[in-house]
């Protein structure tokens, strides 16, 4: 039998339980609305700081919307999210660049993974996003001296897809306007980290075709001729991409403002080792000895005999690498022999006449001294006459004198005063 009383005190109890739930599902909605209404303030926080620069308090202000968010279980969706996320993770690697020994975040998660979230639901503005992810890959593959392959490809993705993204801008606009300026100097920055990273990357080559294909943007743009060069030296040596890199990266060096030459040299000395060709290898140490030659200080002309000695045994018939070894050889010892280090002088003239090369005359000059230095009175007399000989079927007038006179010279200090004579006045009548 039914109790009416206890029926009615069970509709009651039924009713209590149905009000708490409603007033329990509620409040969280409440909340909630509440805290989403507070957001809009720390967003324009965030987006103010950010314009402003103020990439500490554009951070913590980034920090405050997801904690926000987080709390009060909202998902981490949405354009402004995604706005926030972003400001969030470029205002945190602007810290860590500004000082990465006292950088408080995870800078996988909280620069890299911001920005990527951000990226992943909206796509606008990509030419300046993608720079700015690219960038943050790339200066974190930098820090831990490119041996990331995965901060590698990740640097050089977003890179090359920012310099597409605003190449696709671009289409149709004035190749000469300001626009594609700028275009170009991005290119060129993008193709400068490139070789950074082929520099040292397990797969250099791959940046055989990125290389080109952001050269190609660049042609028809005042930087025509360096796209030109960069296109060309990734394909040095049969497509050796770490070779030509190495090469043009010594070449920027030594054409620099303050070149470190010890810095250039060591980087040509990389290309070299990395050079396949022989022909490649001689032309690099040619270049090599060349710089050292213009160098201050007698280390650095001894090290262009040993560089233009290495050209020459991988490329003995090159007119260009003859004449650079030669004058290198004759320079050292011509140095020698002015300090009295007479053996030494004899020793590098006779390397320097062991083959034929146009501007050799000095080198039979410097051969002759040492010989009559040493009494070799034949020898000398043979290579004084033939160094004066040399110089006058090549030079006219005052440039012919210094061969002459040491050709005089040589035949007084053997007792032949009057040939000496001869030879002197043949010039005064000439």
């Amino acid at each position: 039998m039914i109790d009416p009383a206890r029926m009615k005190k069970r509709h009651v109890l039924i009713l209590v339980l149905v009000l708490i739930a409603l007033v329990v599902g509620v409040l969280p909605v409440l909340a909630q609305e509440s805290v989403i209404e507070g957001l809009e303030g720390v967003r324009s926080a965030a987006v103010s700081a950010y314009n402003d620069r103020n990439w500490q308090s554009a951070a913590e202000s980034a920090d405050s919307y997801v904690a926000s968010l987080e709390g009060a279980g909202l998902p981490l969706a949405g354009a402004d999210f995604a706005l926030v996320s972003f400001i969030g993770g470029h205002a945190r690697y602007e810290l860590w660049k500004a000082d990465p020994d006292n950088f408080k975040y995870d800078y996988e998660k909280d620069v890299l993974g911001a920005m990527e979230d951000s990226l992943h639901i909206l796509q606008d503005d990509p030419f300046f996003k993608h720079n700015v992810i690219g960038t943050a890959y790339f200066e974190k593959l930098k820090q831990g001296h490119f041996q990331d392959i995965a901060l590698e490809n990740a640097a050089n993705w977003h890179m090359f897809k920012a310099l597409l993204s605003r190449a696709e801008e671009l289409d149709g606009k004035d190749p000469a306007g300001k626009e594609y300026e700028s275009l170009a100097k991005y290119v060129l920055l993008y193709i400068n980290r490139a070789f950074e990273m082929a520099r040292h990357s397990q797969v250099p080559d791959i940046y055989l075709v990125r290389v080109r294909e952001a050269a190609r943007l660049g042609f028809g743009t005042k930087y025509d001729d360096r796209f030109a060069q960069l296109y060309s030296v990734v394909g040095f040596d049969n497509g050796n991409v770490r070779a030509g890199v190495l090469w043009q990266i010594g070449l920027d060096l030594m054409n620099g403002t303050e070149p470190d030459t010890d810095e250039v040299l060591s980087t040509f000395d990389e290309a070299a080792l990395a050079a396949h060709g022989r022909l490649q290898r001689a032309e690099i140490y040619r270049q090599m000895a060349d710089y050292a030659s213009r160098q201050d200080g007698h280390t650095y002309k001894l090290k262009a005999v040993e560089y233009g000695r290495l050209a020459f045994k991988l490329d003995p018939s090159n007119e260009e690498i003859q004449m650079q070894y030669g004058t290198s050889l004759h320079v050292v010892s011509y140095a020698h022999y002015n300090s009295g280090r007479f053996k030494d002088a004899l020793k590098v003239a006779r390397e320097a006449t062991s083959f034929e090369w146009n501007g050799d005359e000095v080198a039979y000059f410097d051969l002759s001294r040492a010989q009559a230095n040493f009494g070799d009175k034949i020898n000398a007399l043979v290579h004084a006459e033939k160094a004066f000989d040399k110089a006058r079927r090549k030079y006219d007038g005052p440039e012919v004198q210094p061969f002459r006179q040491n050709y005089a010279n040589i035949l007084r200090q053997f007792g032949l005063g009057v040939k000496a004579k001869d030879v002197e006045v043949t010039a005064e009548g000439s």
